[in-house]
């Protein structure tokens, strides 16, 4: 038996080892498969294209064997990359403050540009701009200009502890936690947040630096332009020996340029360092999932907690309708992840106070698209992309993003759907202050069988323990 058939199933926190043949199905889920599946979420929240963090998987693994890194190394640089930017979100703030305009982008062009160079920050600072007068934009981008390297270290802080913190809710070790940590910093000690310089930067920091870069420049310039990228950083970013090593693989960024989503999930699977890969069991799945709702939710302020909150309401409403043990915790997982897809909004957007003008509302409106895109790309977890991503689906089927009706909507929507509503009104939003309960369910009331489930409603208003609740009259 080959020895990549060797698995692991973790149950808790306790381990067992079982052989699995290969007439098993390769839908299997595993930890693996479903942080390559979920690293598009990651993807979306930096700007990049999806499988780029895939992309700088391969690179940085390729990299690592001509470097000669042993397969405990090679290993916690492979879960470092899969989880490199875990911290993205909790960043937004400080590059907001930075750039203005579309976070996302300003994260896309942070990869390519040289934050040191004054001209170099003015002019993307400039380009991030949407006001229309040349002299506001340009006095606006030497304000910020100023206070760049202070900004971007804020934001290569922020981005390092909430990746650490997410690293440790997965509990995969401080080496990968430290390696995500440090890859902000530069060879010549010019990076972030630390300054830290050299062979005291981590290997695998390093290795993971120019992997990311590489995988940027790419797309956008093939092979050719990845190597023109890192031999002019060589010596300042990048460790010079690094740059000699990646010129040896550039057949190889050829052919991972040229896969396919799919194509590169099965790639990256196959290339997983060792024999041992971790099966998931229904609570590993959950930790997994409660670390990625924590990523979406820290990308605004006004959304701190709120999956979290929307899960265990949903999971209550569940238990009101009969559900099961195991199918609450499906129903639970679900909601945990039901808004992965609005890590594709600008947090412009989420922090807005007025109106959303039509561009901005079908924006909004693609957010659970993005959510089935990236989960119906985890193998073996049967129907959590629909689950999770159905939730803005109405009764009348006026819904988005499919359009669904009635019964067509996945029950678990359905719940996750009545549970995100009364989540949002009972919170504080920038538009809003927080309804009491009974107001919520009373707005709610108005929509039983129009828009959202009546026994979910139902269900949603005796967990809470209310009695009598009327439809909340409409204003004239």
């Amino acid at each position: 038996m080959r020895l990549n058939a060797l698995k692991v199933r973790a149950d808790n926190d306790r381990m067992s080892l079982r052989l699995v043949t290969p007439r098993e199905p390769a839908e299997c889920p595993t930890m693996t498969g479903l942080l390559a599946g979920l690293s598009f979420a990651l993807d979306l929240a930096d700007g990049q294209r999806f499988g780029h963090t895939l992309r700088s998987t391969l690179i940085g693994l390729g990299l690592a064997e001509v470097m000669g890194l042993g397969t405990g190394e090679r290993r916690e640089l492979f879960h470092a990359l899969l989880l490199k930017d875990l911290g993205g979100p909790g960043a937004t703030g400080a590059l907001h403050r930075l750039f203005g305009g579309d976070d996302r982008r300003a994260k896309h062009d942070l990869r390519r540009m040289d934050w040191r160079r004054f001209g170099d920050v003015m002019r993307t600072c400039a380009a991030h701009d949407d006001d229309p007068r040349w002299l506001t934009r340009t006095t606006r981008a030497v304000t910020r200009t100023r206070h760049a390297p202070r900004l971007a270290n804020e934001a290569l802080e922020a981005r390092a502890a909430h990746a650490v913190a997410r690293v440790g809710e997965l509990g995969l070790g401080e080496p990968v936690a430290r390696t995500i940590a440090a890859i902000g910093e530069h060879w010549d000690g010019g990076g972030g947040p630390h300054g830290v310089r050299g062979s005291a930067i981590p290997l695998a920091a390093r290795i993971a630096a120019l992997a990311q870069s590489a995988e940027v420049c790419l797309a956008l310039g093939g092979p050719a332009g990845a190597l023109a990228m890192a031999r002019e950083r060589r010596g300042r970013w990048f460790e010079p020996a690094l740059v000699v090593a990646l010129g040896t693989l550039e057949r190889e960024m050829e052919a991972w340029s040229m896969l396919g989503e799919h194509e590169l999930i099965g790639e990256v699977i196959a290339g997983e360092p060792g024999a041992a890969t971790l099966l998931l069991s229904d609570a590993m799945l959950e930790r997994v999932a409660r670390a990625f709702a924590r990523v979406v939710d820290a990308k605004s302020s006004w959304t701190a907690g709120h999956s979290e909150h929307v899960a265990e309401m949903a999971g209550r409403v569940a238990c009101g309708l009969g559900f099961g043990t195991g199918e609450v915790g499906a129903v639970r997982r679900a909601a945990l992840l039901h808004d992965l897809g609005k890590l594709a909004l600008p947090v412009s957007i989420l922090d807005q106070q007025g109106p959303l003008s039509p561009e901005q509302w079908e924006s909004v409106r693609r957010q659970p698209y993005y959510t089935h895109r990236i989960l119906s790309r985890v193998r073996g977890v049967g129907p959590l992309a629909d689950d999770a991503s159905s939730h803005h689906e109405r009764i009348d089927g006026r819904g988005y993003f499919r359009g669904l009706s009635g019964d067509r909507i996945p029950l678990t929507g359905r719940i996750i759907a009545v549970a995100d509503s009364f989540q949002a009104l009972t919170s504080d939003r920038p538009f809003r202050g927080a309804l009491p309960e009974e107001t919520a369910l009373r707005l709610l009331a108005r929509d039983r069988g129009i828009g959202i489930d009546p026994d979910c409603h139902a269900a949603l208003v005796d967990t809470l323990e209310y009695t009598g609740i009327e439809p909340l009259e409409r204003a004239a």
